[in-house]
């Protein structure tokens, strides 16, 4: 990812500094939407949704915060003394991780991470994070890898949001309708984010229901042991083991 493209970076890394601009989300069919901004990005954890708060009591061991942003998962596990390591794809987002105060961090690919999976006990997903995949069925295949390589007692906390809740961002209950007639999963969208007159290059994102999130995991590896959930217009958080051993 290349700094010009990178729009979403630059907006972490701005709000970091103190900046308030909300960044802009745009669907390929011209909806525009306001972004959540600094305001969730950066959000203390006592601010987090109710789902974000209970899914913590899962967390074990050496943690990777992937797709960490602005860093706000792994710094609020570094404050509680926890060995933790904020990752993500983008550079500037890497950046304001640091700035932020995220001491451990690394710049990796959600395609690189099948080789880094082992070296982990929790992966954390937050931020509606499952839609990084793009697809559902991207999720599944990459999952299914993931699930080979991790020893057993590794645990994956995944975070999306029902589509026909009302709170997924840009997705709406005719946008599912139209999803619905095309084939694909409701809450397919496609997007790209703007950020001071810049933006990112288009990209593929989801969101599930806590229905379709188990049809999406079953059969990959992960057993799920738990749903923390807040409002229904809210996002939840599931939370998965691997708990087969391997051969």
């Amino acid at each position: 990812m290349t700094e010009t493209s990178d729009a979403f970076g630059r907006a972490l890394l701005e709000w970091v500094r103190g900046g308030t601009t909300p960044e802009i989300i745009e669907r390929d069919d011209g909806v525009i939407e306001i972004g959540a901004g600094a305001e969730v990005y950066l959000m203390e954890g006592h601010e987090w949704p109710a789902a974000e708060q209970e899914a913590m009591h899962y967390v074990r061991g050496y943690t990777a915060d992937l797709g960490c942003g602005g860093g706000r998962v792994a710094l609020h596990l570094q404050q509680l003394g926890c060995k933790v390591v904020g990752i993500d794809s983008s550079p500037l987002a890497i950046k304001a991780a640091r700035l932020h105060g995220v001491k451990r961090t690394l710049q990796l690919s959600v395609e690189d991470m099948k080789g880094r999976v082992s070296e982990f006990d929790t992966i954390i997903m937050f931020g509606n994070n499952l839609g990084v995949f793009g697809t559902p069925q991207r999720a599944r295949r990459m999952l299914t890898s993931w699930a080979k390589h991790a020893p057993r007692g590794t645990r994956l906390l995944l975070e999306s949001t029902n589509p026909l809740s009302g709170g997924a961002p840009v997705v709406d209950r005719a946008y599912c309708a139209s999803n619905r007639a095309k084939g694909v999963a409701l809450g397919q969208c496609r997007l790209r984010v703007w950020y001071d007159k810049s933006p990112t290059a288009w990209f593929n994102w989801f969101f599930v229901s806590r229905t379709a999130m188990k049809r999406l995991m079953s059969g990959t590896g992960w057993t799920q042991i738990h749903v923390a959930v807040g409002a229904p217009d809210e996002p939840y958080v599931a939370i998965y083991e691997v708990v087969e051993t391997k051969d």
